[in-house]
């Protein structure tokens, strides 16, 4: 059974919909490194400091 083409279409724009709104986090985030200059996965975690009671 073929599927009309206004249905293949619409499919087609709903699959690049959801693309474009799973990827938009992503390249914002790293648009916002790019711009800021941070490195965040470069950076070395700081030992936690224990006290002692």
């Amino acid at each position: 059974m073929k599927t009309d083409k206004i249905t293949q279409q619409k499919i087609i724009r709903d699959a690049l919909i959801s693309i474009v709104l799973y990827a938009l986090p992503v390249l914002l985030m790293l648009l916002s490194f790019r711009i800021s200059g941070e490195r965040p996965w470069k950076q070395h975690p700081q030992a936690a400091v224990k006290t002692t009671r």
